[in-house]
Formats: C-alpha cells, sequence, structure tokens
C-alpha cells in the first residue's frame, strides 16, 4: 500500500508567522523582565509588558526609570529584546521570500516589503545585510565607548555603548539619564544620528549603498545605479531632515526652554539631531515637555512619516508619502497616471499608499480618543502626542507616559503592536484575496473635494 502523503502547510501571508511570533516575543520579554534577576525595585505586569513591547516594537515609550528599575542583568535583557524585534522581521521576511511552501502570495508581499527584486539571490542578500547591521553596531559601540567610559566608567560605560548602539540602530531611544542623552559629547551625539539614520533607510537599501561604495573604492570602476525605491526613499529622507531641522531651529531658537540659552553651533546640532531621531528613534537631549504647540505638531508630523520600508524604523514610510505627493501632483496637472521617477505608478500602489495612512490616522484618532477616555486629566495635545509616538513607533513623550493609568499603558501597547506589525499587513493577514470575475461599469458622474 503507498504511504499517504501529507500535503506541506502552506502559509500565504508572513503576517501570519510575523502577529503571533511579536506576540510571543513580547510574552517571553515580559516574563524576563519581571524575574527577580532583571529589577532592583517593584515592577507591576502593566509596567513590564510596556517595557516588553516597546523593546520588541524597538520604540523607547517607558514608564519606568530603566535605569534605576532595572539591573545589569536586567538592561542586557533589554538590549536582546531590541536587537531581536529589531532583525526578526527582517529574518522572517527574507525566510518567506526563500522557502517555497508560502505561496506566492506570501513570497510577492515579503519581497515587496522588503525591496527586494525578482531576481535578487535573498540568501546571499540577507548573509550580507545581517552582517553588515552587526558590523554598523560594532562600528558605533567603538565610536560611543570613549565618551560612555567617561560618563559611567569602564563596565557600566562598556553596557551603556552597547545598549545605545543597539538602540539607535533599531531606533529605540530608551532614556538611561534624566537629561537623555544631552550629557553626550557632540561627537557621541553625531554617531547616534548616524546610526539612526542607517538603520532607518531599509536594509536593502543599505545593502545596494554599500556595494555601491565597495565598487566604487575597490574596483574602481563605475558603481551600479540604485533602485528607484533606494532613491525615492533616500531623496524624501534628506527633505523631511532638512525642512524638519529648519523648522524646528525656526520655532524654537529663542525659547528660554529649549535652544535659546545655547550657542549658535549647538542650536543648530540639536536642531539636526532632534529631527533626526524624531522620525523613529526616541532620543532626547531637550526637554519635550518645554517644546512650542506647533513644534510638536511638526515632530508628530516627522513621526507619522517615519523611515524607509524594510528598515527598523516605524511610521508610514518614506515611500507611502512619495507616492501620494505623486498622486497629488498628477491630480492638479489633471494628469491620467501619476509618475515617479520617470515611471507610471500602478493603480493597485496608489490605493496601498491611500490605504495605509487612511487606516494609520484612523488608528491614532482612536487612539488618541481611548487614552482621553483613560486619562481625561491629561492635555489633549500630550495624549494625541503619544498616541503618534506608539503607534509610529518613535518612542517620544512629553514626560506623559509614567503618568498614564494602566488602562491607558495598555492603549499604547496595542498601539506599538499596530506598529510594529503593520496597519495594513494585520488587516490582510487571514483575509484571502478575493479574485474580481468580472469589471464593474466605470460611474464618472461622481464628485468629491
Amino acid at each position: 500500500m503507498t504511504p499517504r502523503i501529507r500535503p506541506a502547510l502552506t502559509i500565504r501571508n508572513p503576517v501570519q508567522v510575523l502577529v503571533p511570533g511579536v506576540l510571543g516575543l513580547m510574552l517571553i520579554g515580559t516574563l524576563g523582565l519581571l524575574s527577580p534577576l532583571a529589577h532592583t525595585a517593584p515592577l507591576s505586569l502593566v509596567d513590564a509588558l510596556l517595557l516588553a513591547t516597546s523593546a520588541v516594537c524597538t520604540t523607547g515609550l517607558s514608564s519606568v526609570n530603566v535605569a534605576e528599575i532595572l539591573t545589569p542583568t536586567g538592561q542586557l535583557w533589554l538590549t536582546l529584546l531590541i536587537e531581536v524585534g529589531a532583525l526578526a522581521l527582517l529574518v522572517l521576511a527574507f525566510g518567506f521570500v526563500g522557502l517555497g511552501k508560502q505561496g506566492v502570495v506570501g513570497r510577492t508581499q515579503a519581497r515587496a516589503e522588503l525591496g527586494i527584486g525578482a531576481g535578487q539571490d535573498f540568501r546571499a542578500l540577507l548573509r550580507r545585510v545581517l552582517t553588515l547591521a552587526l558590523g554598523i553596531q560594532l562600528a558605533g559601540l567603538m565610536l560611543l565607548l570613549p565618551d560612555m567610559i567617561r560618563l559611567e566608567g569602564t563596565v557600566q560605560g562598556t553596557r551603556y555603548a552597547l545598549l545605545h548602539a543597539v538602540m539607535a540602530f533599531g531606533n529605540a531611544g530608551f532614556g538611561m539619564w534624566p537629561d537623555g542623552v544631552a550629557r553626550l559629547l557632540p561627537a557621541s551625539l553625531l554617531t547616534l544620528m548616524a546610526l539612526v539614520v542607517l538603520g532607518g533607510i531599509g536594509f536593502v537599501a543599505l545593502d545596494e549603498l554599500e556595494r555601491r561604495v565597495q565598487v566604487q573604492v575597490q574596483r574602481g570602476r563605475r558603481p551600479p545605479r540604485l533602485s528607484t525605491q533606494t532613491r525615492i526613499a533616500l531623496q524624501v529622507m534628506g527633505s523631511l531632515l532638512l525642512a524638519g531641522a529648519v523648522l524646528f531651529a525656526a520655532l524654537e531658537w529663542n525659547h528660554a526652554g529649549t535652544l535659546g540659552p545655547l550657542s549658535s553651533s549647538a542650536k543648530l546640532l540639536h536642531a539636526a539631531f532632534q529631527t533626526t531621531v524624531a522620525r523613529s528613534a526616541g532620543f532626547a537631549t531637550l526637554d519635550y515637555g518645554q517644546f512650542a504647540a506647533p513644534t510638536l505638531l511638526v515632530i508628530m508630523g516627522l513621526m507619522f512619516v517615519g523611515g524607509s520600508p524594510g528598515s527598523t524604523a516605524g511610521g508610514i514610510k518614506t515611500t507611502t508619502v512619495a507616492v501620494l505627493l505623486a498622486a497629488t501632483r498628477a491630480a492638479l496637472r489633471r494628469e491620467q497616471d501619476a509618475r515617479l521617477a520617470g515611471r507610471r505608478i500602478p493603480t493597485a500602489i496608489l490605493m496601498r499608499a491611500l490605504t495605509v495612512v487612511t487606516l494609520a490616522l484612523l488608528a491614532v484618532v482612536m487612539g488618541t480618543v481611548a487614552l482621553m477616555l483613560t486619562d481625561a486629566g491629561q492635555r489633549p495635545l500630550a495624549l494625541a502626542f503619544e498616541a503618534v509616538s506608539a503607534l509610529t513607533t518613535s518612542g517620544l513623550s512629553i514626560n506623559l507616559t509614567p503618568q498614564l493609568s494602566d488602562s491607558g499603558k495598555l492603549v499604547l501597547v496595542i498601539l506599538m503592536f499596530l506598529g510594529r506589525v503593520g496597519f495594513l499587513s494585520l488587516l490582510l493577514a487571514f483575509r484571502p484575496a478575493q479574485p474580481q470575475d468580472m469589471r464593474l461599469p466605470q460611474e464618472r458622474d461622481f464628485t468629491v473635494g
């Protein structure tokens, strides 16, 4: 009798594995933080869950003083959670590109999320990207080490250098000092900025840039052309950093509670630093509670956009903004097609970009309303800032997170989870695609705007 061969399990969407994977990491992280070896003072279940979720989702929000509450073992556990959270999505997505049992839809979505071309060798690319990511963090550690040892001594300084290198590249800015990272030397702040930018441009884009430099330096040949997605992501990122820094400096230049007392060079450095980390990192050199309302709105806009696809950063992503701007330009010019970098943008990508923004805005509104119900005594703008920070996994706070009720902290946990997994991906994860057998007649007599 011929043995019956059971069909292999087919997973058609990578998020079907990502969702339980992230939830599992959150649970394991919470249990680890609740261990007596991890903390020196009482740590509630909700605070441990918030801290673990913030680490796994590479956010940086915390309701406790990490430096005082966590033991050296607890701080190393937090570092591990950030590293796993930052790289787990990358490894999972690459695995779905390479494995043959997840279906065409799963492979296609994973390739799209990471920006991997159909002809690229995913295994070699994964090895290069992981090596590059670890190498960048090691370089950051070495650059931060002298300043950290100056501040904290050899043992704790080494641990802090490791933690900050991992946090910066993973775009998760937990505060280890009461004044954030303001006590660091300018060279260390520039190092953190570089790590944040490199972690937020996308792993595939990082590999493209590394290969471009390698070819140009070692072989003396003309470097390969960057992909359209990488070029667009870099252009949008550069525009955001420049515009954000100019606006931040203009709004806070003479503010006595922020940039006012500093020298002109220090003002420019802090404006550039806060703009860079606002997009997803969460570090702070200034007191966000002192910022003017217009400045907070600018920062919320930067957080909402976030980083690039396939990166450690959150937000709706730079490429989404580029697609929507291209569609807006086409509509204003009454053109039939939206164009970007000399190419026509497919309708499916336009719909995806619009859906991502719509869902993100709905999540921000619902999260803000939920926080207004759980913590009615707080300022609405501060609660909205907290909701945007959690959803976009930015980690910035107007000194509000420790003051929230347990219910409010759970709202942040949900928002961080949604932001890490992805708004659109989560809704589509367990919904099979419905093929359209026919196309309905087009409606032309319809007015919008």
